[in-house]
């Protein structure tokens, strides 16, 4: 895939799309390329990770704790929240088959944000959108459980 290439993939991830794309080809040329073979752990549910990673081929099986929630192929950003505010992974990323991806370390994506601050602006922006559409989705089954029974009468038989 080529540096032209990558640019697109990270324009079609919704915190990159409105990023300029002088921008996004200085993130894909400086992001690093890795391999994970099948089976292999490319983010770990409750460790900081300095790096997020945007799949580009391959498929990734998503976990909490170790239920499957779902899984990942191309073009799927994995970590980016975490990675951004230097927190732990809420989910398990592991490669279900040979996986390659562009590894975002934290380092480079806040040197880019603190040189380029409209890029930096841009991205923060669409995560405060995302964490906006996050609470409001919560709001919503607030009246569920609002109108569900208690925990308090229930007996462990």
């Amino acid at each position: 895939m080529s540096v032209r290439a990558d640019v697109e993939t990270f324009r079609s991830i919704p915190i990159f799309s409105g990023c300029d794309p002088v921008h996004l080809q200085l993130l894909a040329f400086s992001a690093q390329r890795h391999p994970f073979a099948a089976g292999e752990t490319l983010l770990k549910q409750g460790i900081r990770s300095s790096a997020a990673f945007l799949v580009l081929s391959g498929r990734a099986e998503l976990l909490s704790g170790n239920e499957p929630i779902g899984s990942a192929g191309p073009g799927a950003m994995l970590g980016e929240v975490a990675m951004i505010a230097d927190l732990p992974s809420n989910i398990t990323a592991r490669a279900g088959e040979p996986l390659q991806a562009s590894r975002i370390d934290r380092s480079l994506f806040m040197r880019l944000a603190s040189e380029y601050p409209e890029f930096g602006a841009t991205v923060f922006a669409a995560l405060a959108r995302k964490l906006d559409g996050a609470i409001a989705d919560l709001s919503g089954l607030r009246p569920a459980f609002d109108q569900s029974r208690g925990f308090r009468g229930l007996r462990s038989s």
